[in-house]
């Protein structure tokens, strides 16, 4: 037993001086006790793991004395765009003859200049084309203030278009927007939603409904020796009696006077001495100045259209 115990301290004594870790002998006393405790030597160099502070940061290798580090961000910022927005008028806004309309616009990026111009279509003629106007605003290029004063010009139309564009300050077009107007001549400033207006130095006729132009129409008026009255609604003359409204309809009407069918008749005063209606093929190269006896002429594929769209009593204007 003795040299038991001997050999036991022997191998005990080899482990700790070896490195490896503090045992503690067993008791010499024959009775059971507790296991041997073994603790850990850590080195005396060990150093605690680094934990990251902030956001991380990939190393990179110092740049040369002679550059200096880039610091740029790696995505560029985005320039503004260029752009041009009208702001007045709005689009299908109504503009009014005569009227000095302050257009305005607002611009993105670094434009120079806009041109702002205008296009529409001659009032047609029976339903066929009668040509097309296009104009530009000022006649000239503006500097982008973002506002110009336009007097608003006749135009034998009733819409438009109303474009703008936007350039930089070597020239190149940019950007471009359009919109569609409406358009009422200055003489029918404040009708009802629903009437008829005729104007008589233009030779055209207009038929509002909901408060727009729905047609325009070619027409004549008297030549000279006869007479169309001016007229609206509560007007009344000792010989015609009232006028200003439609007082009647009919398909075909017989001019007794003039011995005469007058398709498409609507008339104007209450004594049927003056209508509108449509006139024969052989006067459709008058349409457009004086050439009537009194009543309003249109071209027939254009009667035929009025004729369906108004109803009896729908106020009349003659300017």
């Amino acid at each position: 037993m003795i040299a038991l115990q001997a050999m036991l301290v022997a191998m005990m004594t080899l482990l700790v001086t070896s490195g490896g870790a503090d045992v503690q002998a067993p008791s010499t006393d024959d009775a059971a006790g507790p296991a041997p405790t073994v603790t850990p030597i850590e080195p005396p160099d060990a150093v605690a793991p680094v934990q990251p502070v902030g956001r991380f940061v990939p190393f990179q290798p110092d740049p040369p004395h002679e550059m200096r580090p880039d610091w740029s961000p790696l995505v560029q910022p985005i320039a503004e765009p260029f752009f041009v927005l009208m702001t007045n008028p709005i689009n299908d806004g109504e503009i009014v003859e005569g009227d000095n309309l302050r257009l305005t616009w607002r611009t993105g990026g670094p434009v120079a200049s806009v041109r702002m111009y205008y296009e529409y279509e001659n009032c047609r003629l029976g339903g066929r084309t009668n040509g097309s106007v296009g104009k530009v605003i000022a006649d000239t290029m503006l500097r982008n203030t973002g506002e110009y004063i336009w007097k608003v010009p006749w135009m034998d139309t009733h819409k438009l278009r109303l474009r703008i564009a936007a350039y930089d300050d070597t020239g190149g077009k940019i950007d471009a927007r359009e919109m569609g107007l409406q358009y009422r001549p200055k003489e029918l400033v404040g009708l009802p939603p629903t009437a008829i207006g005729i104007i008589k130095s233009r030779q055209r006729l207009y038929y509002f409904q909901d408060g727009k132009i729905k047609r325009m129409h070619i027409v004549s008026t008297a030549a000279s020796g006869y007479w169309t009255p001016l007229m609206e609604p509560g007007s009344h003359d000792p010989r015609r009696g009232s006028m200003g409204q439609v007082y009647s309809k009919s398909g075909n009407a017989w001019s007794r006077r003039y011995e005469c069918w007058m398709p498409y008749w609507m008339a104007i005063t209450s004594s049927g001495s003056h209508g509108i209606h449509a006139t024969s093929s052989g006067f459709y190269r008058r349409l457009g100045r004086p050439a009537s006896h009194g009543c309003v002429r249109q071209h027939r594929a254009d009667a035929r259209k009025l004729f369906g769209m108004v109803s009896v009593g729908t106020p009349v204007y003659v300017k």
